[in-house]
């Protein structure tokens, strides 16, 4: 089986939307005087993800675990931009 980087595309543009999402988020709990963690982003963003089923070449490529640790690694990423 080849290993086609453009059938990610679709995949990768919603990882940007979850990877905003994170960043938004963060930005208006700041607002708020909260301070937002990596633990309160993640489940912000895995929330967002909830109704998201990824499919590569017809195979769904994103279970719950896998789901949980792509929500932990954005709202990594969104922290540590918005901090």
């Amino acid at each position: 089986m080849a290993f086609s980087k453009t059938k990610l595309l679709p995949l990768v543009m919603k990882l940007g939307d979850f990877l905003k999402d994170g960043f938004d988020q963060y930005a208006a709990l700041k607002a708020t005087g909260i301070e937002p963690d990596v633990d309160v982003l993640a489940a912000f963003v895995l929330i967002k993800m909830e109704n998201w089923n990824p499919k590569i070449a017809g195979k769904h490529v994103a279970d719950p675990e896998t789901k949980e640790a792509c929500a932990r690694f954005l709202a990594g990423i969104a922290y540590n931009l918005a901090k």
